[in-house]
């Protein structure tokens, strides 16, 4: 294929070059080109241009094999079962589906030319945009088309720590939604030959329903921010949102209370381990002081796990929680690394772990989440609204306002496959 190339470059070069020759030589005698010359002088343009046209094409068969072959490249498995993988995207899940068709545009839709054509009506440059906003006003505001909602909940994925300890997302269509999970596994039994086969208990399942519940943001822009922002910053609106829920979904998916509307988290689901520190908690330093631990918390909480036939693989807790382990120090003032059996398994950090949660005379608790995360799930509706509040932001600090909504929830596929550690002081 690079012959091919280098062949049609050189004949475009030495057609151009010819006509150039023939040209130079009648301006060299100061005199138009003759018949013969013009003639032999349109053959070479000719060439040049078949060969130029060739290239192109060339070019374009090698793009699109080019695009082919990356749709094709080893990475995760097409979206299409009802559980994606943090690998997975809740657009190419949508897109799988048919529940939108790709865009023809090399320029992939944008939330933030979206919104700006909604608030301003100037649809210059987002034609696509405009195109998508067509039908999408409801009573309730506009309904965000499925390219860009499913673009803004994959950016809020991104951003959430139980995404990232490899909780997965249910994509939800309706107001419920209904899994089967094993909830029993029998007992397998050996037999004598010619003996008679006693039954053993079956494989038991049940369900877990997911209900949507709503998810309310009021996401504020300066109308200086929103109206001279560089038009090449795309998503800067869908990013600062989608880091917005992608908190409140964290802090639901740990210590949602599950009384309606907020999900039940897993701090508060029945069969999870609780791991208690004493009647008022416990510091982290160093022991064998009492109500002092180190690392081995954190040891015994995955040993809590492993002990339930579940694999834990990584670890949520607060900043502070992190920040004392790594100041623990021996007798002799050296810092003490975390023990091999810890190695593996990541101690992720969000600020959506309290550290002001009282535990009897203690005000200064915190908690630890350590888990299989692949039994958590995130069940999200794959369109949400926006409302656009013209009036009061506005008239009172000229701002533009967006009342936005979505539906989730969080069901945990095995409870025991968590433990939590209350109580953690630093």
């Amino acid at each position: 294929m690079a012959s091919l190339l280098d062949q049609l470059r050189a004949k475009r070069t030495e057609a151009r070059e010819a006509a150039a020759q023939i040209e130079q030589r009648a301006a060299d005698e100061q005199r138009d080109l003759t018949p013969e010359e013009l003639a032999e002088h349109g053959q070479h343009l000719t060439a040049e241009r078949e060969a130029s046209d060739q290239l192109d094409q060339l070019r374009d068969d090698q793009l699109a094999e080019l695009r082919g072959a990356a749709v094709r490249r080893p990475g995760p498995a097409p979206a299409r079962g009802p559980v994606l993988t943090r690998e997975q995207s809740v657009e190419q899940w949508a897109q799988t589906r048919g529940l939108f068709e790709p865009g023809t545009d090399d320029r992939p839709p944008s939330f933030d030319r979206y919104l700006r054509g909604i608030v301003s009506g100037n649809w210059d440059g987002a034609e696509q945009e405009r195109a998508m906003s067509e039908g999408s006003l409801t009573a309730g505001g506009h309904l965000v088309p499925t390219p860009l909602s499913s673009r803004v909940i994959d950016l809020a994925r991104n951003q959430m720590q139980v995404m990232r300890a490899g909780a997965v997302t249910v994509p939800m269509t309706a107001q419920t939604l209904k899994l089967a999970r094993l909830t029993g596994e029998g007992t397998p039994g050996w037999k004598s030959e010619g003996a008679a086969i006693t039954a053993t208990a079956d494989l038991a399942f049940d369900a877990v329903t997911f209900t949507a519940r709503t998810l309310t943001r009021v996401v504020t822009l300066s109308a200086e921010l929103f109206e001279d922002a560089d038009p090449s910053s795309e998503d800067v609106i869908a990013k600062s949102f989608a880091a917005q829920v992608a908190l409140e979904l964290d802090r639901a998916a740990l210590r949602g209370t599950g009384t309606p509307p907020e999900p039940r988290g897993i701090l508060n689901t029945s069969g999870i381990t609780a791991l208690t520190h004493g009647a008022a908690g416990s510091t982290i330093g160093s022991p064998p002081a009492a109500a002092v631990m180190g690392w081995e918390f954190l040891v015994d909480a995955i040993g809590a796990v492993r002990n339930l036939n579940y694999e834990p693989n990584a670890q949520i807790m607060a900043p502070r929680t992190t920040q004392s382990l790594a100041k623990l120090r021996d007798t002799t003032n050296q810092y003490i690394a975390p023990p091999t059996y810890l190695d593996g398994i990541p101690r992720l950090t969000t600020k959506q772990v309290p550290i002001n949660l009282t535990v009897t005379s203690s005000t200064d608790c915190s908690e630890v989440y350590t888990g299989q995360w692949d039994q958590l799930m995130i069940g999200i509706r794959t369109d949400f609204q926006l409302l656009f509040l013209r009036e009061r932001y506005l008239a009172d600090t000229l701002s533009y306002a967006f009342l936005a909504y979505l539906r989730a929830d969080v069901q945990l596929a095995q409870p025991a496959a968590f433990a939590v550690d209350t109580g953690v002081r630093s």
